[in-house]
């Protein structure tokens, strides 16, 4: 199966999926995320918690940390961070891997994974 592809003023773009770790940085952007937010959404789908020192300091940065995870779910639309990794996880991850296992089941390439030297 051919890539779709556009001309645009003599310019030619191939269109196809984007790799997965390419959409997470466009999702962010487009819900407006802050780079200190995007940091701490990161770290919650990765499964970790935004780390914190010791000292006078870390219940300062602790709820900091808080406030910019409060902001991330407003924009978001989630209460929580497992709303969060589950909206992002099915929203835009989901409907490629299912659509991946339709595609591998005909025998057909799967999209959004790296693509072999020979297919080019």
């Amino acid at each position: 199966m051919a890539r779709p592809r556009l001309v645009v003023r003599g310019k030619e773009v191939i269109v196809e999926p984007a790799h997965p770790s390419r959409i997470t940085p466009l999702l962010m952007a487009a819900y407006g995320l802050t780079e200190r937010e995007q940091e701490v959404t990161r770290l919650v789908l990765h499964g970790t918690r935004p780390p914190t020192s010791p000292g006078a300091c870390s219940s300062r940065r602790t709820r900091l940390q808080q406030q910019h995870l409060k902001s991330v779910f407003d924009k978001t639309g989630v209460r929580s961070r497992r709303d969060l990794v589950g909206k992002i996880f099915f929203a835009h991850y989901e409907p490629r891997v299912r659509d991946n296992e339709h595609r591998a089941a005909e025998g057909q390439p799967l999209r959004g994974g790296p693509v072999s030297r020979t297919a080019r």
